[in-house]
């Protein structure tokens, strides 16, 4: 392969070209696709989108994806991007989306209050695509109030990236699984569902690790809260008894925060009750025990997410209303203070993601173009 079609170029072998170009960021590539049309088929072939996810973005130090609720003039969401290192902010203004995921460099996204006529797309904002999801299969009884939740996460085993709505029917035994296949572009309907799922109600959480997604749900006959799974590969249901140390403070804690969240190749619970501490339980072996407490005396903390395995993003309160974002590292047992405050007419979504810039559904027929997605978002760095 040539690098131009001059014929005093220099030749480079493919292999080390694409040896060279999967090293490369997602701006970078994007521009050498102008080069020439070898290089434009290379850069946006499947095998090299796949190459470039597994060999440059997951060995990227991740950024944070943050969701921030602006009370000024028209009520907006809008997400900012994190950088590890510098915390410096890239700003996406969502327009009143909600973000139900991140994987690879892809967003799972809806209206603020998601329903079933609610549009779904996965956007990729590094190179300004979506693709909107085709309307839901499910229908519920008319008049009914209903929880609709959705979790978006790659499944490794099927190579696809899965989307997952659970409806549920407070007090009704009525619950619907529906599982969309970006590969196919279509739902699917899960037709047989476990009888002990059909008297439990969706508690709280969701969160998809490894193409399990995961909920927590509150049984009917005793008020138990349990850790449901559902394995997008295999379709198989799971349900792990959340220890009653647990289930209990949910109960007796009205002020405390509760979410699930990925955790290397498994999920965790994160809790923090009253002003001063976090608990983290991880789900081990089809059990959840504790890994670890977070002291924050008089703080108030609210875990947000992880940042890697061993680093944890914290939103605190100190000096009155005023917010700010903190990474406390388990291993070391240190707390960073990012000095991020937050804006003060701004409430912080309390569930984050990590986000890296890729290249995927940039050949991708069904994607359209994004028009409009970013914008400048008053973040502040102060002092404490």
């Amino acid at each position: 392969m040539r690098s131009t079609s001059s014929e005093n170029s220099i030749y480079i072998p493919e292999e080390i070209l694409i040896h060279i170009l999967l090293r490369l960021p997602v701006k970078s590539l994007a521009r050498f696709m102008c080069v020439c049309k070898s290089w434009s088929d290379l850069i946006g072939s499947s095998s090299f989108i796949g190459r470039h996810v597994n060999s440059y973005v997951k060995n990227l130090n991740h950024t944070f994806l943050v969701g921030l609720q602006c009370n000024e003039g028209k009520p907006k969401i809008r997400h900012s991007i994190f950088f590890n290192e510098t915390f410096k902010a890239r700003c996406l203004d969502m327009g009143g989306l909600q973000l139900h995921g991140s994987s690879n460099g892809l967003l799972c996204l809806s209206s603020n209050s998601p329903d079933l006529t609610s549009p779904v797309s996965i956007c990729n904002p590094s190179i300004m695509k979506y693709v909107g999801l085709p309307d839901t299969n499910l229908s519920c009884p008319p008049n009914s109030e209903y929880h609709c939740v959705l979790g978006f996460g790659f499944n490794p085993g099927l190579n696809d990236y899965k989307v997952v709505r659970l409806v549920t029917i407070y007090r009704q035994h009525y619950i619907e699984v529906e599982v969309y296949s970006l590969s196919t572009h279509s739902w699917k309907i899960i037709g047989v569902l476990p009888p002990w799922i059909i008297s439990m109600d969706w508690s709280f959480g969701h969160a998809v690790s490894n193409g399990v997604a995961y909920w927590i749900m509150r049984a009917e006959k005793d008020c138990s809260l349990h850790l449901v799974s559902f394995d997008t590969g295999s379709e198989v249901f799971e349900k792990v008894l959340l220890p009653e140390a647990i289930w209990e403070s949910i109960i007796c804690y009205v002020d405390s925060f509760n979410d699930i969240q990925p955790y290397k190749e498994s999920v965790c619970l994160l809790k923090s009750e009253a002003e001063n501490r976090i608990d983290i339980w991880v789900l081990q072996e089809k059990c959840l025990n504790k890994l670890h407490t977070v002291w924050f005396p008089g703080r108030f903390p609210v875990p947000l997410g992880f940042k890697t395995n061993d680093e944890l993003l914290v939103k605190y309160r100190k000096h009155g209303r005023c917010q700010y974002l903190a990474i406390y590292n388990l291993q070391t047992k240190q707390i960073n203070e990012t000095r991020v405050t937050l804006p003060v007419h701004c409430y912080l979504d309390n569930h984050v993601d990590t986000y890296a810039a890729s290249l995927l559904l940039l050949k991708d027929i069904r994607a359209q173009e994004l028009r409009r997605i970013s914008c400048v978002f008053p973040l502040c760095r102060g002092r404490n």
